[in-house]
């Protein structure tokens, strides 16, 4: 139960993000000023907001490695780390 209660917080927090973000004056308006809207998203406004741009691309440093699970070659950690990191620095098509 606990998992389906943090997916729905992630879901919500994605569609609350995607609604401000599909708005380029609502996009403009959250990357010059994040602690204004990330309450609205219901995240905190501590957090640091980077925007990739068609010439930036922002790659994020997990804040721990599990250490075993690298030295170990785990597949499925390498990859989920991989997403964390990268998350969407690959484009087909630049962002405008």
């Amino acid at each position: 139960m606990e998992n389906n209660i943090h997916s729905r917080e992630i879901l919500e927090t994605g569609r609350k993000l995607g609604q401000i973000l599909s708005d380029s004056a609502a996009r403009e308006a959250f990357v010059a000023d994040p602690a204004a809207s990330l309450p609205e998203a219901g995240l905190s406004s501590a957090m640091i907001v980077c925007a990739d741009t068609a010439d930036t691309v922002h790659l994020v440093v997990p804040a721990g490695i599990d250490q075993t699970r690298l030295a170990n070659g785990d597949e499925a950690y390498l990859e989920e780390l991989g997403r964390q990191a990268l998350g969407a620095c690959f484009y087909e098509d630049l962002p405008k």
